[in-house]
């Protein structure tokens, strides 16, 4: 199973995480790595939202 990307999840919003490294296109996990040590909020919520995505 493919993973979503951050734009996906986050529609137009994700280009604001640009500014912290993430690239629209990545993918939620690498998203999350790249966050996990700056940010771990946002991390933490990219993470929570692919959880209720998939459900």
């Amino acid at each position: 199973m493919r993973m979503a990307t951050v734009h996906t999840m986050l529609g137009p919003h994700a280009y604001i995480l640009q500014r912290y490294g993430i690239s629209p296109h990545d993918d939620i996990t690498t998203a999350v790595e790249k966050l996990k040590h700056t940010m771990p909020h946002l991390a933490r919520l990219l993470k929570e939202i692919a959880i209720i995505r998939e459900t």
